[in-house]
């Protein structure tokens, strides 16, 4: 494959650069033919020559030098330089022929450095002043009309060759800006699916533990107590339908045929409490208590919360073999924000500080560090383990 790219790209460059030779072969060949036309009615000055085969040779070398005004600017000087001097020297007839003088240096401001352009400039100038002046054909007037046409050709040449650059400059920073943009929406969308993973996990992981310890309870009491047993089953089906749901709205996000999807509302402050009382069995109370105004809190923030309670309760029916687990939220005056969740279990065994995304006491310092807050995690002071995150107060 890559051979074949590199040949593919190669074959346009190579019909660009045969396209660009015979657009300069054309060019000359039109201007000679100009020359060669323009040139042979006009008479020549007091002492010149009429244009014999020299004249015509010198006038189709100036021509055919243009050819090369592209590609090898400084070639194309040193020709037509010689191609004037002898002209002016032979004392020709005055014609077109110093147009090929005035392209040359048109090509030399365009495609090299100022300083090849002024030397050209100069050279140009210097070599048909002297002729001039020793051949005295116009000698006052030509050394003149030399340097204006030189300078107006180099000036036309630079200032061509500035607005190359500033083009090629507008296109580099368009094509930077365009990468930039993918990069980022690159960077946003690995940022998306992190988020909907860690979601995910956390969902699918409390549903599981619930599933897990509902169902051992109900094995475990369907014979003595039906009743019992039954509730297991309800509560059941409950975390299952719950996870469900929220697993037909994260994937919703993923869909590509790019069409709308009905998604639940995004678990937040208001959810806690119907989640802590689904966490409960008869193997495990629950309390929670909601303080403040909380439905004032900005809505990453609350997501954030609301995970963090998901994880610690997930682990605590897991790990920790505890009785009782509370959970409290508290929104301050000043707009703060005080999550805990504490247990009568095992102490440092209730939640495993593991190194996943979304895992463990890791993953849960994560999403609050990531939304403004801190989380600190250990033992209790009677007992048990103690999950803490907090957020400050917010403009």
């Amino acid at each position: 494959m890559i051979g074949r790219n590199s040949a593919s790209t190669q074959r346009p460059n190579a019909a660009h650069a045969a396209d660009g030779r015979l657009r300069d072969l054309a060019g000359a060949a039109v201007l000679t033919a100009f020359f060669l036309l323009a040139s042979g009615h006009n008479q020549p000055p007091s002492g010149g020559h009429t244009l014999d085969a020299l004249g015509y040779l010198l006038l189709v070398l100036a021509g055919a030098a243009v050819a090369l005004c592209r590609r090898f600017p400084r070639t194309a000087l040193i020709l037509v330089v010689a191609a004037l001097g002898c002209y002016l020297g032979r004392g020709y007839p005055v014609g077109p022929i110093y147009l090929a003088g005035m392209l040359v240096l048109f090509s030399l401001g365009w495609h090299t450095p100022r300083r090849t352009a002024a030397s050209g400039t100069g050279l140009l100038v210097v070599v048909l002043t002297v002729v001039s002046l020793t051949t005295r054909l116009g000698a006052t007037v030509l050394p003149l009309i030399f340097a204006g046409w030189a300078a107006a050709a180099v000036f036309l040449g630079e200032v061509a060759r500035n607005r190359r650059v500033y083009l090629e400059g507008v296109r580099q920073q368009t094509r930077s800006l365009e990468l930039t943009r993918v990069e980022q929406a690159r960077r946003r969308i690995a940022e998306d699916r992190l988020r909907i993973a860690r979601d995910l996990h956390d969902s699918v992981g409390h549903a599981m533990a619930m599933i897990n310890v509902q169902a051992a309870a109900g094995a475990h009491v369907a014979d003595q107590r039906p009743e019992a047993a039954k509730q297991a089953l309800m509560a059941i089906q409950q975390a299952s339908g719950d996870v469900l749901d929220e697993l037909t709205a994260m994937l919703s996000v993923l869909r590509a045929d790019g069409e709308s999807a009905e998604r639940m509302p995004t678990p937040g402050i208001a959810q806690i409490r119907a989640l802590v009382e689904s966490s409960g069995s008869p193997r495990l109370r629950t309390g929670v208590v909601l303080e403040g105004r909380t439905q004032d809190v900005p809505e990453a923030v609350g997501i954030a919360a609301y995970r963090i309670v998901q994880e610690s309760l997930t682990n605590v029916i897991r790990h920790a073999g505890a009785s009782f687990v509370q959970v409290t939220v508290r929104a301050e005056n000043d707009r703060s924000l005080h999550v805990e969740v504490c247990d009568d279990g095992a102490g440092a065994a209730s939640t495993p500080a593991s190194s996943g995304s979304g895992i463990g006491i890791r993953g849960m310092r994560e999403r609050a560090e990531s939304t403004g807050g801190r989380l600190d995690a250990g033992p209790g002071p009677r007992g048990g383990f103690v999950v803490r995150a907090e957020w400050g107060p917010r403009p």
